[in-house]
């Protein structure tokens, strides 16, 4: 069985490969059916946790989170959670979450346990390479094939052209996609190149935590306000449960709507719904939307890069709107506002990512993805005799994949970079880091994600030595020739070989596998 995953802040959504289809699965909630598992995870008072709708449906568990993926997002996978009063890692937590999202669709597909599954397994396109990397192994532990992970914006460009432009569309005079992706707790906007069977991502801009779920909050905040309720009285479980309650208020937003009813007894059984005209909703929202729109507008501007004109609209396939946040109405106008007639929303925004993975997870489709790097990573090195710490960017935001020449599901090859250098020190002390963008000096700026920090022996007479934490460097005469040999994979994993050239030993850190 071969599927594209979509694993959600809120919602995870699975479609299947069907001859040339790719239907969305439909999940049992236990009261009916619906076409995506909840993010949620709740924990009962005996320890028990359980997920997706069973956890929203857990009336009697004291602590419940809405989004496991939220909960978890920057951690560590060693981290915990300290949310649940079981306190569980980050990896245990993110595991336990895919083994129940698969085992639904085993049940949805009457598949046995051991049926084998292969899948496209979708990221945002701004997540750091530490989340990358736990989910990319909590789907391998629960025995799934990855066939690839690929940026959800980039699937997204790939429903697109699917459904509108077929895959054979060369002739197009369409060169680009932009696609703007509000899931529950991340925004990302793209753009992707339209080239025939070959998706490629061109430029990426997002912010790591904006999503429907700050919609939601910002909506319930108004709510209580007109309720005369603090917010900050209620414990975590009912201030989710409140959080859904203003969800539903916004989805059912439409764009004649007078007022929205945000109905509290969803978490508080004696409270009166709350009637917010909808005009007051637009604007409790917009300061969040209005962010997103300044990320479209930075995205624009480096398309000139590629050799793409921004203001020439007969390049430009479409704003593809998708995502579950995507379909709020404020969305909507704010995007029409800006950019006029060629903004188009997905038919089914919440599941255009998945369809567009099981496009690629098809065989028969010959989907190639290339995919670039989306966050800076580089390594602080000392300079000036150990006086002075200077940023080295291994590997910037917006470099590309290598193309291979196969016909398999993971078309791009690894980046890869050299640095040579002699040491000052006996023992090199490497820090590594990713970060959303440079300074003016080339230094990290905006949301930084500290790495591995590693330990290598730069002098010969210490390489033998497995702990050099004690090791307090001495001078070294530069008698030492060292090589780095880095590898960005398809996945977004990152290793680092080191050699002493001179006296002939190396060392190999897979930097994104060990905390």
């Amino acid at each position: 069985m071969r599927l594209g995953i979509d694993l959600g802040t809120t919602r995870t959504v699975i479609a299947r490969v069907d001859g040339g289809r790719y239907p969305i699965v439909s999940i049992d909630t236990g009261l009916g059916s619906a076409e995506w598992v909840p993010g949620a995870c709740a924990e009962r008072a005996d320890g028990t946790r359980v997920h997706g709708w069973e956890a929203l449906a857990a009336d009697d568990a004291p602590a419940l989170l809405r989004s496991v993926k939220r909960a978890i997002s920057g951690l560590p996978a060693d981290a915990i959670v300290e949310a649940l009063p079981s306190r569980p890692t980050a990896a245990a937590l993110l595991d336990e979450h895919v083994a129940h999202v698969l085992a639904c669709v085993r049940r949805a597909l009457s598949l046995a346990n051991d049926a084998p599954i292969s899948a496209m397994i979708a990221v945002p396109a701004n997540a750091t390479s530490r989340q990358r990397w736990l989910t990319l192994e909590a789907f391998r532990r629960a025995g799934v094939e990855v066939l690839g992970l690929v940026n959800e914006p980039t699937a997204a460009g790939i429903e697109y052209a699917h459904r509108h432009l077929g895959l054979d569309n060369k002739r197009s005079p369409k060169r680009y996609l932009v696609v703007y992706d509000l899931g529950g707790g991340t925004f990302d906007t793209s753009a992707i190149s339209l080239k025939g069977r070959l998706f490629e991502l061109l430029a990426t801009e997002g912010i790591a935590r904006l999503g429907g779920d700050d919609l939601d909050e910002a909506i319930l905040a108004l709510a209580l306000e007109r309720a005369g309720l603090d917010v900050r009285s209620f414990d975590a479980a009912t201030h989710a449960r409140l959080a859904d309650a203003a969800r539903a208020a916004k989805e059912a937003l439409g764009p004649h709507s007078k007022n929205a009813m945000i109905d509290l007894a969803m978490a508080l059984p004696d409270a009166a719904p709350i009637v917010v005209p909808a005009a007051d909703v637009l604007r409790a929202c917009e300061p969040l939307v209005d962010r997103t729109l300044a990320m479209i507008d930075s995205l624009l501007a480096s398309l000139p890069a590629h050799g793409i004109d921004p203001e020439d609209a007969r390049q430009l396939g479409a704003v593809y709107v998708v995502g579950g946040g995507a379909a709020f109405v404020g969305v909507l106008k704010a995007l029409r506002a800006k950019l006029g007639r060629k903004v188009e929303i997905a038919p089914v925004p919440h599941a255009a990512t998945a369809i567009g993975l099981a496009v690629a997870a098809d065989e028969d489709a010959g989907i190639f993805v290339k995919e670039a790097v989306t966050r800076h990573f580089g390594v602080w090195r000392e300079a000036q005799g150990g006086r002075e710490k200077i940023f080295d960017p291994i590997f910037d935001k917006g470099a590309a994949n290598v193309p291979v020449e196969d016909t398999s599901a993971d078309s791009s090859g690894p980046i890869v970079a050299e640095r040579r250098y002699r040491p000052r020190h006996t023992v090199g002390h490497l820090r590594f880091l990713e970060c959303a963008r440079r300074d003016v000096d080339g230094g990290p700026a905006g949301e930084i994600t500290p790495w591995r920090e590693i330990l290598f022996p730069y002098d010969p007479a210490l390489k033998d030595e497995g702990d050099l934490r004690d090791r307090t460097p001495q001078p070294l005469l530069g008698r030492e020739e060292i090589r780095e040999q880095y590898r960005y994979g398809a996945d977004g994993s990152i290793s680092v070989r080191i050699d002493n050239l001179t006296s002939g030993y190396g060392r190999t850190f897979e930097l994104g596998r060990i905390e």
